[in-house]
């Protein structure tokens, strides 16, 4: 049997329609650290979405039993990623890639808005270097109770609150994410954050 080569868009089309396909491709391009952020973000919304699709299965879940099949899914996907890993502490979600790539993410259920507020705190104080190419992070929070959108434009409105050196940018239009900007105690560098929450809110009319 002839073997064949195949050009990289040939393989960018084979993967085409498949997110999980398509991010285990690109990680293998990626060069650059902004490249590995890019695909970060992807795999994470596509998570989001992929566990918002099984809401009722997913009720009762403590956040490490969540924050697990998170990990899994990315693993399944190609990225050096561990759950409960020392990195200045026992951090939830910890993404490792070429050239000292680092994302650490801290995953919350939604309780309060002070649980949310002690997971950021968590993440910048305890966790986070800040340095070259370590300087993205990301809060992943679990909605079981109430609109994901809602929860989302309240925190934003708390966290700024809490955190006046926080640089807060507005949701986009139709995305229930939103980013956050601050100097870095540690380095002065800024350090960036993507909050995005995964609804899993199971109220049937009937």
């Amino acid at each position: 049997m002839t073997e064949r080569s195949y050009t990289l868009r040939e393989l960018q089309l084979l993967a085409s329609g498949s997110v999980p396909s398509q991010v285990s491709l690109a990680l293998i391009f990626a060069e650059r650290a902004e490249d590995i952020l890019a695909q970060v973000d992807t795999a994470i919304d596509h998570i989001a979405q992929d566990f918002a699709r099984t809401p009722k299965e997913r009720q009762g879940r403590s956040e490490d039993s969540l924050t697990i099949d998170v990990v899994t899914s990315l693993r399944s996907m190609g990225f050096q990623a561990s759950h409960d890993t020392t990195v200045g502490g026992h951090c939830d979600v910890v993404i490792e890639g070429r050239n000292n790539f680092l994302w650490l993410g801290e995953a919350k259920i939604h309780r309060s808005y002070d649980w949310l507020l002690q997971g950021f705190n968590q993440l910048d104080s305890r966790y986070a270097t800040a340095s070259k190419y370590q300087d993205h992070g990301g809060i992943i929070i679990y909605c079981y109770d109430g609109r994901a959108d809602k929860i989302m434009d309240e925190w934003a409105v708390r966290l700024k609150q809490a955190r006046p050196d926080v640089e807060v940018n507005d949701r986009a239009h139709e995305e229930l994410f939103f980013t956050s900007a601050h100097l870095h105690s540690r380095t002065g560098r800024p350090y960036r954050v993507r909050h995005v929450p995964i609804a899993l809110q199971w109220k049937p009319a009937s």
